[in-house]
């Protein structure tokens, strides 16, 4: 059922994500008729049977909504389609000039081109998610342990560049790596204090770049040490039915390793 959920949530995604596509795009073709002095007869989203179906504007023009969002179209007066009046001859997509043709014809595209555009620059100033540059303490013998990285360490800029997400981090360091060279790393230590480390990427060969390069520098995500108690335990899960219970904590041998049947309950539990 998850499964079927989630496919579920990307199928409507995935038509509402090309439903906006379809309709800017026709909106485009649209917009430069008018402009042009061509008549539109019919604004078409989908194809189909239609489900709805009104006329606006000057021209009447019937707007259609159908039954499978998949497509869309906007038909035009043409002679090539049908008779057209003597009085609106002029209005006719095919006794326009090449150029006023080929501005309708282009307006499509160039509408999804602007929509693209201003998707991004919206991305741009809203932000996206991501991991903040927290490292983790390095492993022994790596460059990043050799450099004085620590646990809690946030990288703020790589060769003076700004880093704000571990994705940041990740492609700064890959753009000065191939030069085998020492880089200049700024950080914000865990106690708040501001120092530069010199990293050596001279250990990194050609096929460390395909793979997690960043491991092999000793660079590791930062992971706060949460306790191995348990917060809740769903109904009829298998914890329920073992006995788990909110409140418990999980040790085998004095260590914090979850294991079946070490469980330690706080008194009165």
């Amino acid at each position: 059922m998850p499964h079927f959920g989630s496919l579920l949530h990307t199928i409507v995604a995935f038509v509402a994500a090309l439903g906006v596509l379809i309709l800017v795009h026709e909106l485009g073709h649209y917009m430069v008729a008018r402009w042009c002095g061509v008549k539109v007869l019919r604004f078409s989203l989908g194809f189909g049977r239609p489900v709805v179906v009104r006329r606006y504007g000057p021209d009447e023009t019937e707007w259609v909504l159908s039954a499978l969002p998949l497509g869309g179209f906007v038909k035009m007066l043409d002679e090539r389609e049908g008779p057209v009046p003597d009085a609106e001859l002029h209005r006719a997509f095919n006794r326009q000039s090449v150029w006023r043709r080929f501005a309708i014809v282009l307006a499509g595209p160039v509408a999804n081109f602007i929509l693209a555009i201003v998707l991004y620059w919206a991305l741009f100033m809203v932000g996206t998610p991501g991991m903040r540059p927290l490292v983790a303490e390095p492993v022994h013998g790596t460059s990043a342990a050799a450099a004085g990285f620590a646990n809690g360490d946030q990288v703020t800029a790589v060769a003076g560049e700004p880093v704000g997400t571990w994705q940041d981090l990740r492609w700064l360091l890959l753009q000065h790596a191939v030069n085998h060279g020492e880089v200049e790393i700024d950080v914000v230590t865990a106690g708040g204090r501001t120092t530069r480390h010199r990293l050596d990427t001279s250990v990194l060969g050609s096929a460390d770049y395909d793979a997690d390069f960043l491991a092999k520098l000793g660079f590791l995500p930062f992971r706060p040490h949460i306790e191995p108690v348990i917060g809740r335990v769903l109904d009829d899960s298998a914890a329920a039915r073992g006995g788990l219970k909110a409140g418990d904590r999980v040790v085998v041998d004095g260590q914090y390793k979850l294991q079946p049947g070490s469980v330690v309950r706080p008194a009165g539990k």
